[in-house]
């Protein structure tokens, strides 16, 4: 689709503009739909759904958030909008910025656990994976609980005209300060809830300082529909993307084996993730076995085969993470992936999927541990856990299901 010019009979040309960007979504539709990767009803219905998932995502990312003169901080990749594979643990958001400009984000930071604020290129399914500078929680130094930082590619000036350093007071209250890299587009926001009945999400606001941009100027037609044209090719790039992306995992992978932990680009610089690919059917039972790894938390989780979204986070196990996990007597976690109620604290559910994907990540970690796995049958699972190892009863787990769904409530304000 191209943008329009000024036309003498504007309707015409908004009409001839949602006629080209509807096509271009059918035409997308149709490339993904009909990939190799989408076999049978179920990668059918989950790639139905998966792009109107992405269309809600990429259209309001970029017809409303697309301002970095006027910046707001959008959530995504929720339970509702999942995309290359998001942490369950994580609430996401994100902001467009300029790399020369200045902002200031703030917050009231009291009963967060954990987060992680970075500048990056853009989006990895972009060909824009680079990330330029992150801070996390360790690092800041919020007064009372009020975070104050400054992204922006200089430091900010103290009060007492010293260098800046971390936790200078500017304008009378502690402030940090984050630099933006020339080529830094983009800021984002991990907030980590590890207990999910507890670990609160901050409330973050975001001002530009270095210009008073005022009130947005009238829509224009060219305008909208430069911004159809980003949301589109947003998906006609990075659905394909993703699913090339877990052709290639999977192709050098062994079934149901984990690999061992690395750091990819375009993820966390704190971040070790590992991943394997279970390949099961009813009666089967993949039993991972891991020393955790010495880090400030840990997760597990399942992706779905192969549009790489969060299993069903609020009515299904499908994640576990180091406040959630039980551990055996030897100090050891054995997580069991399958199609059926195992009966044991740490399953995760498969939701009936024959094949997907299962993710860890040790979230800074001192050391760097190979889960071990095992595929056995359901039937002998119990042979293969230790004699402590704890049941949980069918009431059990729908008491425990009961908490993951008010907790994801919770969260996401749904």
């Amino acid at each position: 689709m191209t943008t329009t010019s000024p036309d003498p009979d504007p309707r015409a040309a908004a009409v001839a503009a949602w006629r080209s960007w509807c096509a271009r979504l059918a035409d997308i539709g149709e490339t993904v739909l009909t990939d190799p990767l989408v076999t049978g009803e179920r990668d059918l219905a989950d790639g139905l759904r998966h792009l109107a998932r992405q269309l809600v995502f990429a259209t309001q990312w970029h017809l409303e958030f697309d301002d970095p003169e006027r910046p707001a901080l959008y959530r995504s990749n929720d339970d509702v909008t999942p995309w290359g594979g998001p942490n369950a643990d994580n609430t996401y958001l994100r902001a467009r910025i300029d790399p020369t400009g200045t902002y200031r984000l703030r917050a009231d930071v009291t009963g967060c656990r954990d987060l992680i604020i970075a500048v990056s290129e853009g989006d990895m399914s972009l060909g824009r994976p680079a990330v330029h500078h992150e801070i996390g929680a360790r690092d800041l130094h919020p007064a009372g609980g009020h975070l104050d930082l400054v992204v922006a590619p200089r430091p900010p000036a103290t009060d007492t005209g010293e260098p800046f350093t971390p936790g200078a007071r500017v304008g009378g209250s502690p402030v940090d300060w984050l630099p933006t890299h020339p080529d830094s587009t983009l800021l984002t926001i991990r907030v980590y809830v590890t207990d999910w009945d507890r670990d609160r999400v901050p409330d973050f606001t975001l001002e530009r300082l270095d210009i008073d941009p005022g009130p947005a100027p009238p829509l224009t037609l060219e305008a909208v529909t430069g911004h159809l044209d980003d949301a589109a090719e947003w998906m006609a790039v990075g659905i394909p993307f993703w699913l090339r992306f877990l052709e290639l995992a999977a192709g050098a992978a062994e079934p149901n084996v984990l690999s061992p932990p690395r750091r990819p680009e375009g993820g966390a610089l704190t971040i070790a993730y590992g991943a394997g690919f279970w390949d099961l059917d009813d009666e089967q039972a993949w039993l991972i076995t891991v020393d955790p790894p010495r880090a400030e938390q840990w997760s597990i989780q399942t992706h779905t085969w192969p549009w790489f979204e969060s299993g069903d986070l609020a009515a299904r196990q499908t994640s576990l993470n180091s406040h959630q996990v039980h551990l055996d007597p030897d100090g050891r976690a054995r997580i069991v992936v399958s199609s059926r109620d195992p009966g044991v604290p740490n399953w995760l559910d498969t939701e009936g999927r024959a094949t997907g994907m299962v993710v860890y990540r040790w979230i800074a970690t001192r050391d760097d541990p190979t889960p071990a796995s095992l595929v056995v049958p359901l039937a002998d699972l119990a042979d293969h856990l230790p004699d402590e190892h704890p049941a949980v009863t069918p009431d059990e787990r729908r008491r425990r299901l009961a908490r993951r769904r008010l907790a994801v409530q919770r969260r996401f304000r749904r």
